[in-house]
């Protein structure tokens, strides 16, 4: 019988501890999923800031777009007070001035020194197949490092100097997002 008296201590000991190591474990379980999922948050965020640097230059080429074909347009019509009856040679003054400003003005307009960073990767300058492809590049870095970057090719076409002076032209037609590598 004397044996029998600390057995139930035991036993309460045991089953104690047991319960113990289970609640941690359960704890510890919660702690690595809730790190997870924060971890799977960060990374979505830092994509989509990413991303979001993406549509702020498609934004800066469509009013650097916007602002070239004006220019370019106030442009020709001077050319047409000193030669007015050349019409296809202002076509052509309209279209190489509208090739040469964006050309040189794009790297400019979509570069972003901040975070995202945004910047053009590679533009040949030069207007094949009707449009000019420009390589595009967005870096976002998180608060705890996480490191996203996104790039796309926006090709931009040349607008129809006719359409263009009359004021018939959807400048949104005029460029797309081409090539993503998300």
């Amino acid at each position: 019988m004397k044996n029998k008296k600390g057995s139930v201590l035991v036993l309460v000991t045991i089953i104690t501890g047991a319960m113990m190591m289970l609640g941690f474990t359960c704890l510890n379980i919660a702690s690595i999923q809730y790190q997870i999922r924060k971890s799977n948050s960060e990374v979505k965020k830092a994509f989509y800031m990413s991303e979001n640097g993406l549509n702020y230059a498609y934004a800066q080429v469509y009013e650097l777009i916007c602002e070239t074909a004006a220019d370019s347009v106030d442009k020709t019509d001077e050319f047409l007070l000193v030669c007015p009856e050349d019409i296809e040679g202002a076509s052509n003054f309209f279209y190489n001035n509208y090739k040469l400003n964006i050309s040189s003005n794009v790297y400019h307009k979509v570069k972003l020194n901040s975070n995202p960073d945004v910047m053009v990767t590679d533009c040949s300058g030069l207007f094949t197949g009707g449009g000019l492809n420009v390589s595009i590049s967005s870096k976002y870095i998180s608060d705890s490092g996480i490191e996203r970057t996104t790039s796309a090719d926006i090709i931009i076409l040349i607008p129809d100097y006719q359409k263009t002076r009359a004021g018939a032209v959807d400048f949104t037609s005029l460029l797309y997002f081409n090539k993503f590598d998300l």
